[in-house]
């Protein structure tokens, strides 16, 4: 997946700029300033042999008040995977088996449809096999998880394409406990994690805290703590889900350097990037520059291990609960990473909130153009959603806000552009950036990567960029399907004093940007999305027959509430 190179305007205009001395320092600043905002879960940065940081931030559980802190138990999710992966190396330097084996050296009675996948398919997910074949907390026994993979439809033919595969990892682990004789974690615990010093790591066999167990939050769900992991069922074991701390997790890293648990030779074949990059248990990217995994569950827990090997930096990063409805790790990794770069970024805004009733700013407004905008109540705390250039405008550009603003301006240019190349195969269109030769290659390269077959544009939105005022990006979103329901190809196109300066490109589903209204003071706002760096001082003040609508120091009168 491919990531955008540009970040929407942010309000706020302090900034952190850090050092290798206080990297670690800036880095909880920032975390601080993004607890306020909804981040909840620990982070720990270890860089040039040295523990930077390793903190927890927000709640373990919000009904006792409960922090997280350095010593809470998450849930690893995929990261699983290289666990599983190492064992499997275990295995073959014991010479207990070959990644090369097929199924047939391992189960009785493979069908015949999969008698050519070996252990190495499982491993890089390029066995055909399915993603799942049940909930994660469904009872299954291993026979029965055995009997339904194997006789699961295949996606494509072994070693023909790439297929992220929970199955395949779970077959991985049932091997383990055949060759080994004892249970997947016992193997686990005493080839890995002991000879590591992880004895935070584990399923049940570490001896838990239970006040450390963090609960996990899907928005205001609370989905019961990380201790329903100490239970895993064969939906999960193997692939996903495995407890552990900050702390342990640096263990991992730093065993994995030596030859404490893995040879050389057995470590060079699990970070070989293959179909899509992927290697055992591993995102091996950047010619190996980084090593990393993530994992994640719809109950509202994340995690992410990046490895910078070149720079010697290693972050690991847990989240117990969701921020506007995505992954908490989703959010933050790019910061995260960026100050343990040493790279300067803008800061979230630093706010104290007033306890203050604002259930009755919720509804649909009306603006003086008749454009629409609504306030959503959001169990206790309300949210202002952008769905429309003008909002964003006001928003993000209030000073050019207005029908013939430069976003306005560059979405009807870009929608001409596109217009006649998509309808004539004619780019010139794009003229107006002095690019349009450029911009006819790349686009027809991303619609090609994708393999669009009749692909439809849609002109989302256009704003400033985060770090210089002269540029704008404009966002299009490109799809076979014509309704733009489902995950779109995202372009961004960036534009300096009216001429092309860049293109990335990401998939998202196209949707209103939801900012988090904070109430600061009497009739005050602090509106502010951590992911989309985007943030606003807002103020809505009932008048005689209509509301003022107040960002920053641009106001806007008349503005009317219909619903």
């Amino acid at each position: 997946m491919k990531n955008t190179i540009l970040l929407i305007l942010c309000i706020t205009v302090s900034f952190l700029c850090n050092g290798q001395q206080n990297v670690g320092t800036t880095l909880d600043e920032y975390l601080n300033r993004a607890e306020s905002l909804g981040f909840s879960g620990a982070v720990m940065l270890y860089k040039d042999g040295e523990t930077l940081l390793n903190k927890g931030y927000g709640y373990a559980d919000r009904g006792n008040k409960k922090k997280n802190t350095a010593y809470s138990v998450f849930s690893t999710g995929s990261l699983t995977k290289q666990f599983t992966a190492a064992a499997i190396m275990k295995l073959e330097m014991m010479g207990k088996l070959k990644t090369t084996d097929k199924l047939s050296v391992h189960f009785a009675q493979v069908p015949q449809d999969k008698v050519d996948i070996n252990l190495h398919h499982l491993l890089t997910h390029t066995s055909g096999l399915k993603g799942a074949i049940g909930g994660d907390f469904n009872w299954i026994s291993k026979e029965d998880y055995l009997k339904q993979a194997l006789n699961s439809d295949l996606k494509f033919n072994p070693g023909e394409n790439f297929n992220y595969s929970n199955v395949g990892y779970s077959l991985l682990a049932i091997i383990i406990e055949k060759l080994s004789g004892v249970d997947y974690e016992e193997f686990l615990n005493t080839h890995l994690f002991t000879p590591a010093g992880m004895d935070k790591t584990g399923y049940s066999l570490p001896k838990w805290d239970k006040s450390n167990f963090v609960h996990i939050y899907n928005g205001n769900k609370n989905n019961g703590s990380t201790e329903r992991f100490t239970k895993p069922t064969w939906h999960l074991k193997g692939n996903g889900g495995i407890l552990s701390t900050t702390s342990d997790m640096v263990k991992w890293i730093k065993a994995l350097k030596t030859e404490e648990i893995l040879s050389n030779k057995a470590k060079e074949k699990m970070w070989t990037p293959y179909k899509n990059d992927y290697g055992y248990g591993w995102d091996v990217l950047d010619d190996g520059a980084l090593r990393q995994h993530d994992g994640g569950s719809t109950i509202g827990l994340s995690a992410e291990l990046r490895w910078f090997v070149q720079d010697n930096i290693i972050t690991m990063l847990f989240t117990n609960a969701t921020i506007n409805g995505k992954l908490g790790f989703t959010v933050v990794r790019g910061d995260i990473e960026a100050l343990a770069m040493g790279e300067k970024i803008p800061l979230p805004p630093k706010f104290k909130t007033v306890e203050a009733n604002t259930k009755n700013l919720s509804g649909t407004y009306q603006l003086p153009s008749g454009q629409h905008f609504k306030i959503k109540d959001n169990s206790g705390t309300i949210a202002l959603m952008v769905d429309n250039q003008e909002l964003l405008d006001i928003i993000s550009d209030p000073e050019n806000y207005g029908p013939d603003s430069p976003a306005m301006q560059l979405n009807e240019k870009f929608h001409n552009a596109f217009d006649k190349a998509f309808k004539e195969n004619d780019y010139s269109g794009f003229s107006f950036t002095q690019a349009s030769k450029i911009l006819e290659r790349e686009i027809k390269n991303e619609i090609k990567m994708e393999g669009f077959q009749n692909p439809k544009y849609k002109v989302v939105k256009s704003f400033l960029s985060q770090n210089n005022k002269n540029a704008y990006v404009t966002q299009v979103a490109l799809s076979d399907d014509p309704d733009f329901d489902d995950e779109c190809l995202i372009l961004s196109l960036i534009t300096e004093n009216g001429h092309f300066a860049g293109l990335g490109a990401n998939f998202d589903v196209i949707g209103p940007i939801e900012l988090s209204l904070y109430p600061i003071g009497e009739n005050k706002l602090q509106a502010y999305n951590l992911d989309r760096k985007m943030g606003a001082l807002l103020s809505i003040t009932p008048q005689k027959d209509h509301y003022l609508l107040k960002v920053n120091n641009t106001e806007i009168p008349n503005v009317k509430k219909v619903k």
